[in-house]
């Protein structure tokens, strides 16, 4: 019985050290461009001008944030939740920002040049003066955005293109 016990521990022991763990979100890590802030809870914070391009940061949450002329090119910030975050000027071009909630912000200025925004929320948004192209805007809810022109309002129901 010893020689059983002592045979499952070493074993359990041994598929212990193989198994990996999950990765880890250093949320503690500095901005910088690369850094990986998955599922870190930012809200409120002012990272205006800061580069993070090509940061992992996906389903980080940044609402009421202050991101004014940030670099964030080709980051990934899938479901991220962006709400009442002031985006002006920011570049996110080639961004992949798919299913994000980026209601009730300012874009206005931004670069959105090839982002992926499929299924992403822009209600209520100010768009004006943003590049979009080549942007993908499937699914994206834009009822009440400002539109890229800073004078159409979009109507309630718009998805994936402003109806005016």
């Amino acid at each position: 019985m010893k020689i059983d016990l002592l045979f499952v521990s070493s074993a359990l022991a041994v598929v212990g050290l193989m198994a990996q763990a999950p990765a880890v979100a250093e949320c503690y890590d500095p901005p910088g461009a690369y850094v990986v802030w998955s599922k870190c809870e930012f809200a409120r914070k002012n990272f205006e001008g800061a580069d993070l391009s090509g940061a992992v940061m996906d389903d980080i949450v940044l609402h009421h944030s202050k991101l004014k002329g940030i670099n964030l090119e080709k980051a990934d910030l899938r479901g991220a939740d962006l709400s009442n975050t002031d985006l002006s000027g920011a570049n996110l071009k080639r961004a992949r920002l798919n299913k994000a909630i980026i209601k009730d912000s300012n874009l206005s200025g931004a670069d959105l040049s090839g982002a992926n925004l499929e299924g992403a929320n822009l209600e209520r948004s100010n768009l004006t003066g943003a590049k979009l192209k080549g942007a993908k805007l499937n699914a994206v809810r834009m009822s009440d955005a400002t539109w890229i022109d800073g004078k159409t309002q979009c109507k309630g129901g718009s998805v994936g293109e402003c109806r005016k």
